[in-house]
C-alpha cells in the first residue's frame, strides 16, 4: 500500500522487518525479490511523490568542486521509481578484469569475482525485461567484420542492451498498492539513522515531511538504496552519536568517489558506408534495442596498464531533422510519456517523407537504427576514472529545503583517464582506417599532458564508490555481503559500494549486487 506522509495528520512510527530507504531501481529490485521469496513486512521510503510530476521530481543541484562537474542534479529524480524516470535503461555487465586486483591501479580489486555475480546478472536481466541472449552473441554475423576485433586485438566489439520498460514506476505502482506486506511511504525524506545504546545496531530511520513534520520508522534491518550520492550523505548526516557519521570509523564514507568521464574523442568520416553502418548502427528487434560498443579488452588494459574505456557512436543533426523527431517519439513511447509535447515531432514527419520512409524502413524491415549521411558523426567515450582517496562526497554548511546539510561533490580525475582515452582512440584510428571503414580525426587535446582536456570531459551521471565494498573495515565501508562493517543490521545497496567503476553503465551491476543482497537477507526468512 501507499501512504502519503504529507497528508498524514499525525507523526507515525511505522514498524517492519526491513526498511528500504529509496524506491528507485535498486529499492524496487530488493522489494520484488523479498516479496516473492519471504513473508517479511517491508517499508519502502520515498522522499518524493507517487505521481512523479516534473516539479516534484526535481532534485536541487548539489555543490560541485573538483576537476569535472559531476552533474548530479540532472541525473537524479525524486518520486516513486526514482531515477528510472530519467534512465534510458542501458545494461552492460562488468568484465573479470573490472573486478580483479590491478597492481598498477590504486584501490582496485573487489572482494567478489565475476563468477559470484553471474547468477545475479541473470536475475537483473529478467527484472529489466532484457533480451536473454548472451552479451557475447555475434549480432553482426559477418566474419570479415568480426576479424577486425579478434582476441589478439586491443579492441573488442560488443553491445549494450536496453530495457523495454526503463521507467519502473508504472510496472510496480499497482503491485505495491495491492500488497499487504509492503508500505511505501511517500514524501518521507530520511534525515538520519538512529542507533541503539550500544551503538551496534540501527534502531530507527528518522524522516521528515516537506512541511517539517518528523516521524520515525523502525525495522529489524535497514538497507540504504537511495543512490550513489544520498547513501554516503545519509551516513555522514547521522552524526548524532559519532561526529564523523555512521560506518565511518576509518574515515572512508564519501571517499573514493567516481563517475564515468564522457568525451567526444574523435570525429568519424565514413569511407565505406555499408561497412560503417553495419558496424555502428543500433539493432532493433521488437521492443529490444542493442547498441554496438568498441571497448578496450581486458588483455590490453593489463598489458598497457590502462583504465577501461568503451565507446559508441554519437550523431549530431539539425533540430528539425526527422530522425530526431522519430527518436523522441520512440523514447517517449518506451517511457510511457507520449503527450501533447510530441505534436511538433508528429507534424515534422510529413515534411520530409523520403527521409522518414528511409528511417522507418531501416528500423522496421532491417532492424537497424539508420545513421543519416548528412549528420556529423563522433565516437563518444565512456571512460573509467581512477579511485582516489581525496575524490569525495562531504557535507557542506549550506542546507537544503529539509534543513539538511547539502552534499559537496569533489570529483578528482587523474591523468590515467587521459592516457587511456588517448590509447583507445589511437587504436580506433588504426583499426577503422586500416580496414577502410572510416577516417578518424582524433581530438588533439588527448595528446597533451596538461589538464586542458578535462574542460571537454563531462559527467555521465554514474555516481559510484562513496561506500566502497572491501574485505576489511580498514579498506571499505561495507563487507562482501553489503553490510556496514560496524553495524549489525545496516546494509548499503547500489553503485556507491563499487570499489572501481569499469566503463560499463553501473545500474546492471548494481542490480546484480542488490539481488545478491536480497538473497542474503531472505536466507534466514520464511518463504511465502
Amino acid at each position: 500500500m501507499f501512504i502519503d506522509f504529507n497528508a498524514n495528520p499525525s507523526s507515525p512510527e511505522l514498524q517492519g522487518d526491513i526498511c528500504l530507504v529509496g524506491s528507485g531501481v535498486i529499492g524496487l529490485a530488493l522489494c520484488s525479490h523479498l516479496l516473492a521469496h519471504t513473508n517479511l513486512r517491508l517499508i519502502l521510503l520515498e522522499s518524493g511523490d507517487l505521481g512523479g510530476a516534473p516539479d516534484d521530481a526535481a532534485v536541487p543541484a548539489e555543490l560541485n568542486t573538483g576537476d569535472i562537474d559531476s552533474g548530479v542534479a540532472d541525473s537524479r529524480a525524486r518520486g516513486f521509481g526514482g531515477s528510472s524516470q530519467r534512465w534510458a535503461g542501458q545494461a552492460l555487465p562488468f568484465s573479470a578484469n573490472d573486478l580483479a586486483p590491478r597492481p598498477y591501479l590504486n584501490g582496485a580489486g573487489w572482494p567478489v569475482r565475476l563468477g559470484d555475480l553471474e547468477p545475479y546478472y541473470a536475475m537483473a536481466t529478467r527484472f529489466l525485461g532484457l533480451d536473454e541472449r548472451p552479451f557475447s552473441a555475434d549480432l553482426w554475423n559477418e566474419p570479415a567484420l568480426s576479424g577486425l576485433f579478434a582476441p589478439a586485438s586491443p579492441l573488442g566489439l560488443n553491445f549494450s542492451k536496453y530495457s523495454p520498460h526503463p521507467n519502473l514506476a508504472p510496472l510496480w505502482r499497482q503491485r505495491i498498492a495491492a500488497s499487504d506486506r509492503v508500505i511505501c511511504l511517500t514524501n518521507a525524506h530520511a534525515t538520519h539513522l538512529e542507533v541503539d545504546a550500544d551503538h551496534q545496531r540501527v534502531s530507527g530511520v528518522a524522516i521528515r515531511s516537506r512541511q517539517g513534520r518528523p516521524g520515525r520508522v523502525r525495522a529489524q534491518r535497514v538497507v540504504l538504496c537511495a543512490g550513489g550520492v544520498e547513501n554516503p550523505r545519509l551516513l555522514l548526516a547521522s552524526d548524532q552519536v559519532h561526529p564523523r557519521g555512521l560506518g565511518n570509523d576509518h574515515d572512508l564514507v564519501g571517499r573514493y568517489y567516481q563517475d564515468h568521464v564522457g568525451f567526444y574523442g574523435a570525429h568519424l568520416e565514413p569511407l565505406d558506408w555499408r561497412a560503417f553502418r553495419h558496424l555502428f548502427a543500433s539493432f532493433v528487434q521488437g521492443r529490444h534495442k542493442f547498441v554496438p560498443k568498441l571497448q578496450l579488452t581486458d588483455a590490453a588494459q593489463c598489458s598497457l596498464q590502462l583504465l577501461n574505456v568503451t565507446g559508441n557512436l554519437g550523431v549530431q543533426l539539425e533540430e528539425t531533422a526527422p530522425v530526431l523527431g522519430l527518436r523522441r517519439l520512440y523514447n517517449n513511447l518506451r517511457h510511457g510519456a507520449l503527450g501533447r509535447h510530441n505534436l511538433r515531432d508528429l507534424k515534422m514527419l510529413p515534411k520530409a517523407p523520403l527521409e522518414s520512409a528511409k528511417i522507418l524502413y531501416s528500423h522496421v524491415v532491417q532492424g537497424r537504427i539508420r545513421i543519416p549521411r548528412e549528420s556529423r558523426i563522433f565516437l563518444i567515450a565512456n571512460a573509467e576514472s581512477e579511485p582516489l582517496r581525496d575524490s569525495r562526497i562531504q557535507l557542506a554548511s549550506e542546507r537544503d529545503a529539509y534543513g539538511l546539510r547539502r552534499a559537496r561533490i569533489h570529483w578528482l580525475v587523474s591523468d590515467r583517464t587521459r592516457v587511456a582515452l588517448d590509447a583507445y582512440f589511437a587504436e580506433v584510428k588504426r583499426v577503422l582506417e586500416g580496414a577502410g571503414i572510416a577516417r578518424v580525426h582524433r581530438n588533439p587535446m588527448l595528446a597533451e599532458t596538461n589538464d586542458d582536456w578535462k574542460s571537454r570531459g563531462y559527467s555521465l551521471y554514474h555516481h559510484m564508490g562513496g561506500t566502497r565494498m572491501a574485505s576489511r573495515p580498514e579498506d571499505g565501508v561495507v563487507n562482501p555481503d553489503s553490510r556496514v562493517f560496524s553495524l549489525a543490521n545496516l546494509y548499503v545497496a547500489g553503485s556507491s559500494v563499487f570499489p572501481t567503476g569499469s566503463s560499463s553503465n553501473p545500474t546492471f551491476t548494481a542490480l546484480a549486487l542488490s539481488f545478491r543482497l536480497a538473497e542474503h537477507l531472505a536466507a534466514a526468512s520464511p518463504t511465502p
